[in-house]
This record gives C-alpha cells, structure tokens and sequence, in this order.
C-alpha cells in the first residue's frame, strides 16, 4: 500500500505540473517580432543589434517557403511549423484530456520592405478560455470566462500599409 501511495504521489508531483478541475478551450495567438536571428550569427553581430535579412538570404538559410505572397506594400514569405489545435480539453486532477483537432497550419512569416526584412510574426496556441479552478505556473484560482486576454490573438500588420 505504502509504495502505491509513492508512486501516485510522484505521478501527481511529476505528470504536469498543474492541478484542478476545469475545462477550456484551445486556440491560436500570434507574435511579433521586430529583431531576430534566422542563425547563431547573433554571436557575432551581438544580441541587441537588429539584422536585416534579404529574401535570397532567408531561403538559402530556411528552404523554399510553404508560400510567398504580398500584404499592402510587403512580401511575405510563410514557412508552416506544424498543425495548430483548437477545441477543448479537461482537467482531471492531474491528468489533461484534450479533445481537439488540427485547424490548420502554424505559421512564421517574414516580412520584406525593399528585400530587407522588417517583422517576423509567428502562430502558437494557447488556452483561449477557461471554466473551473487550476493551480499551475506558481498561481491558483478559479477562473470563468476569457484568459490569456494580454496575448495578442491577431497581430495588425500595419508595417505594411
């Protein structure tokens, strides 16, 4: 009996983190970025300058994009990172049960002006909503409603205009 109550206490310590009754649901956010490395060169250039990128360059570095296409005054090119989720799941105690599909694609794109690059924005998903009580990520409570609302769902390319 001792060690079953071991082992369910380190299953409970070590399977996710996080404890609760809850459901939510699933889906995609998006962030910006104004300055980053395709490469370890920022060892070189250092970790605060900004590295422009022609669109030659992103190819011979990334590979032909999934897609190229133009927004406003920019080119974009799209490079597909894997399906991005949306749905719903529980929390059991401490096992998550998910019940979600693939929606589509994640995405990071490049933006050019003048075959320079200017933004990179790319796709994650994140809980969207939430009903019940969670502790994980050093806070507790119950929550009702939207969450992650200082996330930013779609990011405005307005770069571009």
């Amino acid at each position: 009996m001792r060690i079953l109550i071991v082992l369910f206490l380190f299953l409970f310590i070590c399977l996710s983190g996080c404890v609760g009754l809850a459901v939510g649901s699933y889906g995609t956010f998006e962030s910006k970025k104004d300055s980053f490395h395709l490469t370890e060169q920022r060892n070189k250039q250092g970790y605060g300058e900004k590295i422009s990128y022609s669109k030659e360059q992103v190819i011979s570095l990334w590979g032909a994009p999934d897609e190229i296409i133009t927004n406003g005054s920019c080119d974009v090119l799209s490079y597909h990172d894997g399906y991005n989720w949306s749905g719903v799941g529980a929390f059991v105690l401490i096992v998550p049960v998910p019940l979600a599909l693939p929606s589509g694609t994640d995405e990071t794109k490049i933006y050019f002006k003048n075959n320079q690059s200017v933004k990179l924005v790319s796709e994650y998903g994140e809980i969207t909503g939430m009903f019940g009580y969670m502790c994980g990520s050093n806070e507790c409570g119950f929550k009702a409603g939207a969450v992650n609302t200082d996330k930013t769902r779609i990011v405005p390319v307005t770069w571009c205009e």
